[in-house]
């Protein structure tokens, strides 16, 4: 899958670039920024995400950064797939033989890169000195595009423990190592995939998961000394 994704590299690095740009665009500064005239990177945590917009601004504001935050990942995974499968309409034209990659293959390659380098973007953007947010929402992105299953596996496995926990971080940090096992799991058991195929989604998760992991380092610390901030639920955070 990675050898036969040679041919396709023109194509492949526009979706790169263009997903890194669209990750660029940090929601939460924009929205703190036209709410409260601030830089959410001053306040709070100082992290730009969704949780820190939401203890600092309120629940309004965080809503939108989600949508933001998803929103931009979404359509660069999407258009990073489209862009791919041209790619492969294109060479099929030229060359006169279908190339090496299925149509599903070069378009499920797209998604994944553009997936991962929006994530990059997002984490540390061009636009704003290269300090941006944690890529949890970015990363959820990707999987809805990728595999919509495994985004929902991820979901439910933050949800289940943040509710438990009353912490985001370790709900996000739950959730995101789901999605390797939950990816390999989906393309072996249920769909089938080659072997070339499962390596690739699962390569390709495990690089956004670790971006994830590494952008939480503060958190994991936090969390093994038992002193990570939790969620009040109506009461008073602790």
């Amino acid at each position: 899958m990675f050898v036969n994704l040679l041919p396709y590299w023109p194509y492949l690095l526009t979706a790169a670039v263009a997903a890194y740009l669209f990750g660029s665009i940090s929601t939460a500064i924009l929205v703190t920024r036209a709410v409260a005239n601030k830089d959410i990177r001053d306040v709070g945590s100082g992290n730009a995400g969704m949780t820190n917009v939401l203890r600092t601004l309120g629940s309004r504001p965080a809503v939108w950064t989600t949508l933001g935050d998803v929103g931009k990942s979404v359509v660069a995974a999407w258009l990073g797939g489209v862009l791919l499968a041209w790619g492969w309409s294109n060479m099929l034209t030229r060359c006169g033989e279908p190339p090496v990659l299925s149509d599903e293959q070069a378009r499920m390659a797209g998604q994944y890169i553009a997936g991962l380098f929006c994530t990059l973007g997002h984490t540390f953007p061009v636009f704003f000195g290269f300090r941006g947010g944690k890529g949890v929402l970015v990363g959820l992105g990707m999987l809805i595009v990728t595999d919509w299953r495994v985004a929902l596996a991820v979901v439910v496995v933050f949800i289940t423990v943040v509710a438990l926990s009353r912490m985001v971080s370790l709900g996000s940090l739950c959730g995101a190592a789901t999605a390797i096992p939950a990816t390999w799991l989906f393309r072996w058991l249920v769909d089938g995939e080659s072997t070339g195929t499962i390596v690739f989604a699962v390569v390709m998760v495990t690089a956004v998961v670790a971006i994830l992991f590494i952008m939480h380092h503060g958190n994991i610390q936090r969390i093994a000394g038992g002193c990570e901030r939790k969620l009040s639920f109506g009461k008073k955070e602790g």
